[in-house]
């Protein structure tokens, strides 16, 4: 403990720091600093853990951000498809162009919409 600490409250409010000795001074001096010094420490702790609430928020914003880019670039896909569904089928191709096929592979049929019936009625025949 030190010796200004253990005088009376009265007398401790009464005294001018510079009436006192320097050896006392000195230790004042040390003991605002070290208030001071505790005072930043409790700040930065809790600019620490808003720092890190805001790193964590950042983090939760760029996953969502990736996830939002994934959908997106899916998008032209699906457009793709859906373009083919609504062209009209092509006319037959010119002789020309018949002859240059006869050597490839005839070109896959597009897959056909089906209507599935659900719910009480099974009856597709109607």
């Amino acid at each position: 403990m030190s010796r200004s600490s253990s005088l009376p409250a009265q007398q401790r409010q009464s005294l001018n720091p510079q009436s006192l000795p320097p050896s006392l001074q000195i230790l004042l001096q040390k003991q605002q600093e070290h208030a001071g010094l505790q005072a930043l420490k409790e700040s930065s702790a809790e600019l620490l853990q808003r720092v890190e609430k805001l790193a964590e928020m950042s983090n939760i914003m760029a996953d969502g951000g990736e996830a939002i880019g994934a959908v997106l670039k899916n998008w032209p896909h699906v457009f793709s498809v859906l373009n083919l569904f609504d062209k009209p089928p092509s006319p037959p191709s010119s002789p020309s162009r018949t002859t240059d096929r006869l050597d490839e592979e005839p070109p896959e049929p597009l897959p056909q919409l089906v209507r599935l019936p659900y719910g009480g009625s099974t009856n597709v025949g109607r």
